[in-house]
């Protein structure tokens, strides 16, 4: 008898090998700190690595662990350990906003067991941003962040929302492809790469231009040393980009682009869709800097119009490049909180390398290597001071 079963051995692995990351990274914290959070880290990066496989819900449905009576049972686990951990730090989970999480943990579950769906509609976006908007809201005044260096969504908290989402859409919902889970394949690598190296050349080119290339780039990276460089990059990997690219690529695009596919009407969607990102593209500009008010303009165009000439090639199901085209837009509008509308239309460009790659391997951790390699290169420029 397998003291693991087959569809959660690569997870497993995965799991074990962030463990020794994090005991390696995390060796001068305090003894009773350690012991405290191990458990907890072990148990996130399990679910992290596990949930969203195909085999592992397939296993999970042949156990009954899906069925409407035992359904809510992962959110109200996931919620129990949120409760544990935050405890165990010295704070209520009970009070102000964190009262609402029970229910916030497990309404989406109980409208899908309800209401089964198979096709893509307006209920699944609503659905989608009832839970994550709520989900922003509730704050935690203590320790609630594992410490590996772990802030935004390095947070236990911030982890369960990826685990909620992936489970409420993928196994519950049963979106299709959303492709939550690790695998490696050197051709899956070489797409990341050539995504993120494809997108720092276009930003070189704009940063030469318009004068924000970093004097020093390498300065700071070689000060840090290779280790603390990789400590980063795994912080931004799991702690931020797993979230976004799951949210905009793995559902939203996902989701738009079956839409778009059973609709047919891949041009109406293409020219409702330019109309409204020019349209936001202008406003955006004439509040923060109507003087390059050129540059969301003309990203607009450079998305769209090979999208529409893709479309017409039909190199993927119809619909596809369209999506691709409005979410990176809309992902780029995500970033208007910078302040500058050159961050908005770079951020755009990145969502499309983002998309290109989740298109092309149809799995999330992919767009979130090239999500985080992208964020980690922003030693080369002077990003945060542009307006």
């Amino acid at each position: 008898m397998r003291i693991i079963p087959q569809p959660f051995v690569k997870g497993s692995f995965l799991t074990l090998l962030y463990i020794f990351l994090f005991i390696f990274y995390q060796r001068n914290i305090a003894g009773q700190e350690m012991a405290i959070t191990l458990p907890f880290v072990a148990l996130s990066y399990f679910f992290l690595f596990n949930l969203g496989n195909p085999d592992v819900q397939e296993y999970m449905e042949q156990k009954g662990l899906l069925t409407p009576q035992k359904s809510l049972i992962f959110p109200m686990l996931l919620w129990f350990i949120l409760v544990a951990y935050v405890s165990l730090h010295g704070e209520s989970p009970f009070e102000g906003s964190g009262s609402l999480l029970p229910f916030l943990f497990i309404f989406p579950v109980l409208y899908y067991q309800a209401n089964p769906r198979t096709d893509v509609g307006r209920i699944d976006y609503i659905l989608l941003l009832l839970f994550v908007v709520p989900l922003t809201l509730v704050k935690f005044h203590g320790d609630t962040t594992l410490p590996i260096k772990g802030n935004g969504f390095g947070s236990i908290y911030k982890i369960s929302w990826v685990l909620l989402i992936a489970y409420s859409f993928g196994a519950i919902r049963k979106i299709k492809d959303i492709g939550f889970y690790p695998v490696f394949k050197l051709s899956f690598l070489g797409i990341a790469m050539i995504s993120w190296a494809s997108f720092v050349g276009f930003v070189c080119l704009i940063a030469w231009s318009l004068g924000f290339v970093n004097p020093n780039p390498f300065e700071g990276v070689i000060q840090d040393g290779f280790a603390k460089s990789l400590l980063e990059i795994m912080r931004i990997w799991i702690g931020t980009a797993v979230f976004e690219e799951l949210f905009f690529r793995g559902l939203l695009q996902n989701m738009l682009a079956q839409q778009i596919h059973k609709s047919g009407a891949w041009k109406s969607y293409w020219t409702y869709g330019i109309a409204i990102m020019l349209i936001l593209s202008a406003l955006a500009s004439y509040a923060l800097a109507i003087e390059y008010i050129w540059f969301p303009i003309l990203i607009t165009f450079g998305l769209f119009v090979p999208a529409y000439f893709l479309e017409q090639k039909q190199y993927q199901a119809v619909g596809t490049y369209t999506a691709l085209a409005i979410i990176s837009m809309a992902f780029g509008f995500a970033h208007y909180h910078k302040g500058s509308i050159l961050f908005v239309g770079l951020a755009a460009v990145a969502g499309w390398a983002y998309g290109y790659t989740y298109l092309k391997t149809k799995n999330v951790f992919y767009a979130a290597l090239v999500h985080a390699c992208v964020n980690f290169s922003e030693f080369l420029f002077q990003l945060h001071d542009i307006k």
